[in-house]
């Protein structure tokens, strides 16, 4: 499936096959670090970066969505950002095409912090799955936090199909208002509510990213006072 997935943002599968009672998968060699590094208070990237980052994974989601790939595993490990600055989003390897992704019930596939409640409760997912484990993902990067948290798997998984994310504003008062409202878009428990379309969501992170660059350009270049 992900063969069929050229795009910048997604990582090229070279080649498939069988040697033996090997199976192999060729892709291309990729030489930067996952955002796994990038998610605990201490390592966060600035918000410029972050916003560049989420968009460039939305945006690759929404090539893969039209295509009818569904991801089903977005999550920090899934996710490389390239030691020249790109992104590249990794692990089709559960992926399933939408005409085929009647998930059995109690069959959970994906990683639980990230998944959506509709993948949890063992429901016919759509591409809007991806889309809540990218809110997942985003807020994340943003507080160094999990939106959803619990002190076992019966109780993380309560969390995430019944209980609303503490606002990233309580976490971090001086994360925009814009970042807090496209989070919660993307967190909203039913499909219906959500962005309807990664695109939709890439292109209001885009337009953030650019009016956040846009004032610090201006801020940068304004003259200082004497004695400021």
């Amino acid at each position: 499936i992900a063969g069929q997935l050229s795009h910048p943002s997604i990582v090229t599968i070279y080649d498939v096959g069988d040697d033996g009672d090997l199976t192999y998968m060729a892709m291309e060699y990729l030489q930067g670090k996952d955002l796994d590094k990038f998610i605990s208070k201490e390592t966060l990237l600035p918000l410029p970066k972050v916003l560049d980052v989420v968009s460039r994974v939305a945006e690759a989601l929404a090539f893969a969505h039209e295509a009818s790939v569904i991801h089903r595993d977005i999550k920090p490990a899934n996710i490389m950002l390239l030691d020249g600055g790109g992104v590249k989003v990794t692990d089709f390897g559960i992926a399933k095409a939408i005409s085929s992704s009647r998930t059995r019930t109690g069959v959970i596939l994906g990683t639980p912090n990230y998944m959506s409640p509709e993948q949890i409760m063992g429901q016919k997912i759509d591409h809007r799955s991806d889309i809540f484990s990218l809110g997942v993902l985003f807020y994340q990067l943003l507080t160094g936090e999990l939106p959803f948290q619990g002190a076992n798997l019966s109780n993380l998984l309560y969390q995430i199909t019944q209980v609303r994310h503490p606002s990233v504003r309580e976490i971090k008062p001086k994360i925009p208002k814009a970042c807090e409202q496209i989070i919660d878009k993307a967190l909203t428990k039913s499909p219906a509510n959500r962005f309807q379309s990664a695109a939709e969501m890439a292109k209001l992170l885009r337009l953030l990213h650019s009016k956040i660059e846009e004032l610090r350009r201006q801020s940068a270049g304004r003259p200082h006072r004497a004695g400021a």
